[in-house]
């Protein structure tokens, strides 16, 4: 632990010194945006696996690269059965925001959603 910064801020420094030694290793993250396809607006729970969710519970997966600071870009690629967006979002190194950039292009390529536009 680093002396003299508040428990919050000793927190923020080992999810950053975590993402360092990750990011060592490897160019990106990969991960989902949300754990479920995109939902209506103004929602304040779910039912997943059976259990009530607080919905910013489940809105968490994009909180650690707003802390530490790390570029990170989310993207649709995927429908669900009833036709609501499921996104998943890249994470890279500090100052890697053209490989970021790179991976998603080759995503977009691949995507099953790359073709549709919404009606205006």
């Amino acid at each position: 632990m680093r002396r003299g910064l508040p428990p919050g801020q000793q927190g923020i420094e080992r999810l950053r010194d975590a993402c360092t030694e990750y990011f060592q290793q490897y160019d990106v993250l990969l991960l989902p945006v949300l754990p479920i396809p995109a939902h209506e607006h103004g929602l304040t729970q779910f039912t997943i696996n059976g259990q009530t969710v607080d919905a910013a519970h489940i809105q968490t997966a994009t909180i650690p690269f707003n802390l530490t600071g790390l570029p990170a870009l989310s993207m649709r690629f995927g429908t669900s059965s009833d036709g609501m967006p499921i996104g998943v979002q890249l994470a890279a190194n500090w100052h890697c925001e053209s490989t970021i950039l790179h991976i998603v292009s080759l995503l977009e390529s691949l995507s099953p959603v790359r073709d549709q536009h919404p009606t205006i």
